[in-house]
């Protein structure tokens, strides 16, 4: 008599083998979900690479975006803008505030905030940072066309939304 233990290791098995002759490793391939997983680990490659020539992470690359277009910003604010978690902002704001390029200030009305402001020093590394960003973004576009892209842009739109809310 078989143990359930043993029973169940049979069934994993004959599921296994069932799956080798039926699925194909084009069909996992060729999902739409392994494809954005592919093309946005080689898009991330290229960033930090790009990101890492003038000594940022992609995460301190987001929180110097968003302290550079909006300044004054709350980390709470910085951390919905760059679509990070709070701690990743937290420790990416840190090490930019050692760098010199960003600081922390209280408005007078509300001492119990901080807000963000970007260093002359951090606003210099912004508009390099972007302008490198930028050539990453024209390889991308030069991939699949102008047109292409903009199709793409909406497309992407609809997953997140669509993904957004599961």
């Amino acid at each position: 008599m078989c143990s359930s233990t043993e029973t169940d290791i049979a069934e994993i098995r004959l599921t296994e083998i069932l799956m080798k002759q039926t699925l194909k490793m084009e069909d996992v391939a060729d999902r739409i979900s392994f494809r954005i997983h592919t093309v946005s680990r080689l898009i991330q490659q290229m960033s930090r690479r790009t990101l890492k020539s003038l000594d940022l992470t992609p995460a301190q690359w987001r929180a110097l975006m968003g302290v550079c277009t909006e300044s004054g910003m709350t980390l709470q604010k910085l951390t919905q803008f760059a679509q990070i978690s709070q701690p990743l902002m937290s420790q990416a704001v840190k090490s930019l505030e050692g760098k010199g390029l960003v600081s922390r200030s209280s408005p007078a009305n509300d001492r119990r905030v901080s807000v963000l402001v970007a260093t002359p020093e951090g606003l210099k590394l912004g508009e390099q940072a972007y302008a490198a960003m930028l050539e990453v973004e024209e390889h991308l576009v030069s991939c699949v066309g102008d047109r292409d892209s903009k199709k793409l842009k909406n497309l992407l739109d609809n997953l997140i939304s669509g993904c957004a809310g599961v």
